[in-house]
């Protein structure tokens, strides 16, 4: 296993073969990905990151986070380990980032797997304005609670609303919920609040750039609202698919990893 450290963002390698990245979500780490690793490292050179901000990239001292800053680190590490055409694989916050990343270079992208991808945040089914989004879901609210429970208290409170509001679990498995819960609660206010913002305030752009061999997936717990997203990113992306991972909620790679995989395996083989 070799690792690099290059700056802005620290990231570990995987076996040889097709590049293939995977970009975890908002407020985990590059370890979300070890079924994944350890299923595709045998074919692929596999790249697992931790985005700006998070795991052992940490604090981004004075940057505001964003969604085309965590695109440009990713350029900037992938540029740095001289990876061509990869399949970039990323879910939720991830997914934006791959998303962006073929958006800014197309010609550098061989394929893109989005998982439970969110478009904005908050996620509801219809374009929002940002001063739309301001009257109607002002963040400091967010900021307050955050300030006052904590991060991890208040991701639990949002995991509870979200799953009541749908009926059904958003995180399906017990050890699922606990890596979360145990990776959401090592962030301090103050950096769980940077993180929100880099999905709060990013603008949802066009796709009809993206012109790559893309499937988009989501979990049968997902809630309606990132479903909804979901289906329309699919119809906007030309000649992309859509697949539903059963038995898996928003983190949908771990809930049900041999479904997630197969799918992957399934994408690289026909479309990559």
């Amino acid at each position: 296993m070799a690792i690099a450290a290059e700056r802005p963002v620290f990231a570990e390698t995987h076996g040889n073969g097709p590049p293939l990245v995977f970009i975890h979500g908002a407020w985990v780490s590059r370890q979300m990905w070890a079924p994944q690793v350890e299923a595709f490292a045998d074919n692929h050179r596999v790249i697992t990151l931790d985005v700006r901000g998070h795991g052992r990239t940490g604090r981004p001292g004075g940057h505001d986070l964003t969604v085309d800053l965590f695109t440009d680190d990713l350029r900037t590490l992938l540029t740095s380990l001289d990876v061509e055409d990869p399949v970039i694989c990323g879910l939720s916050l991830g997914g934006l980032i791959a998303k962006q990343y073929a958006l800014n270079h197309p010609d550098e992208v061989r394929g893109l797997f989005l998982a439970d991808t969110v478009r904005s945040i908050p996620p509801v089914p219809f374009p929002q304005t940002s001063f739309g989004k301001a009257l109607c879901f002002p963040k400091a609210t967010l900021y307050s609670m955050v300030r006052t429970m904590g991060a991890g208290a208040v991701y639990k409170l949002l995991l509870g609303g979200i799953e009541a509001s749908s009926g059904k679990p958003w995180i399906v498995h017990d050890r699922v919920r606990k890596y979360v819960m145990g990776e959401v609660s090592r962030f301090s206010p103050s950096d769980f609040v940077r993180v929100f913002d880099s999905l709060y305030d990013y603008e949802p752009r066009h796709t009809r750039g993206i012109d790559v061999p893309t499937r988009i997936v989501i979990g049968d717990h997902e809630m309606p609202p990132i479903v909804a997203q979901n289906k329309s990113l699919a119809r906007r992306i030309d000649g992309s698919t859509l697949s539903v991972i059963p038995d898996a909620g928003h983190v949908s790679n771990l809930d049900n990893p041999g479904a997630f995989n197969r799918t992957l395996d399934s994408f690289l083989t026909e479309a990559c």
